[in-house]
C-alpha cells in the first residue's frame, strides 16, 4: 500500500485533503550539489591517481578517496532523509513528518502563525522565478513547529491561513469588540488604535497599512514625506499577519473605529 493511501484518513483529524512532498528547494539542491562535488573531488584526486601510481605509492590518494566517500555518503543519507519529509493536511488538522519525528497539530489548537516568503533575483535585479517560504506555528501548549522551504510553499500558506481565519478570527473580533487588546506580535490593536511598545497611533490618524518587500508599513496622516512611516517592521515579526490586515482594514474602512 502506498504512503498516500495509508494516510487517506486520520483517526482524530479526519479525511485527507492534501499531501505536500519535498520540492527541489535551495536546501535540497545545495546538499545534492555538495555531495556531487565531493564525489567528483574523490574521483579526480583520489581514485584516478590511485589507478595511475598504484596502492603503495598512492596512500595519500587512497586517504582522499576514502574521506570523500565517507563525506559524500553522509550527505547522500541527508538527501534521502530530506526526501522522506511529508506534510498531510486533513479536515481538522495537519501531520508533519520529518526524518526523525511526526508532529500532529489540530487546527483549533493553533494560536499563532508566522510566515515569511523570500523572492530571489539574478544580479539583485532580475527575478529568477524562485521563491522560498517558511511557516512557524505555535499551539496552545506553547510548542513551536517550523515548516521550512523543504515542504513549505504558497499553497500550504493558503490552507494554513484559511484555517486560522476560521478558528481564530471570531474570538479575536469578539475580544476587540469588548474593548480588549488583540496582540499580533510586536503590534497590538484596541479601540484606542495601534500600539507599538509604549506609543499608540489612534485609528483616525492612520493613513494606511501596507506590505512591501517583506516589510509592514504603518503610515500616518498629515505627515511629511520623510516622516510618513509611523512604524516599519519585518513581516516575520507579526504573527497571524492576514488576520491583522483583515481586522485593521475593516476598522479603517468603518465610520467609527
Amino acid at each position: 500500500m502506498s504512503q498516500s493511501k495509508q494516510h487517506l484518513n486520520h483517526p482524530i483529524l479526519g479525511k485527507l485533503v492534501k499531501e505536500f512532498r519535498p520540492k527541489f528547494s535551495r536546501k535540497l539542491s545545495t546538499t545534492i550539489n555538495i555531495t556531487l562535488c565531493f564525489i567528483w573531488f574523490g574521483f579526480v584526486f583520489g581514485v584516478f591517481p590511485l589507478f595511475i601510481v598504484g596502492l603503495p605509492q598512492g596512500s595519500f590518494s587512497l586517504i582522499i578517496a576514502l574521506g570523500c566517500l565517507i563525506v559524500s555518503g553522509v550527505l547522500a543519507y541527508r538527501v534521502i532523509n530530506i526526501l522522506k519529509y511529508r506534510l498531510f493536511i486533513y479536515y481538522s488538522g495537519l501531520v508533519y513528518q520529518s526524518s526523525n519525528k511526526i508532529i500532529v497539530i489540530n487546527f483549533s489548537d493553533i494560536v499563532a502563525l508566522w510566515q515569511y516568503a523570500a523572492k530571489y533575483y539574478l544580479y539583485y535585479v532580475i527575478p529568477n522565478g524562485r521563491t522560498t517560504y517558511e511557516y512557524i506555528i505555535e499551539t496552545k501548549d506553547k510548542k513551536i513547529t517550523i515548516i521550512d522551504e523543504i515542504i513549505a510553499n504558497d499553497e500550504l500558506g493558503k490552507y494554513l491561513n484559511y484555517e486560522l481565519f476560521k478558528h481564530l478570527m471570531p474570538s479575536l473580533k469578539f475580544n476587540y469588540a469588548l474593548g480588549k487588546e488583540v496582540v499580533f506580535g510586536e503590534i497590538t490593536i484596541s479601540k484606542k488604535g495601534i500600539k507599538v511598545k509604549n506609543a499608540t497611533l489612534p485609528w483616525l490618524d492612520i493613513k494606511s497599512i501596507d506590505i512591501s518587500a517583506g516589510k509592514l508599513y504603518i503610515r500616518k496622516k498629515n505627515s511629511g514625506w520623510l516622516d510618513k512611516n509611523w512604524y516599519v517592521t519585518e513581516v516575520l515579526t507579526i504573527y497571524n499577519l492576514y488576520i491583522f490586515i483583515e481586522m485593521t482594514n475593516t476598522i479603517l474602512n468603518s465610520a467609527i473605529p
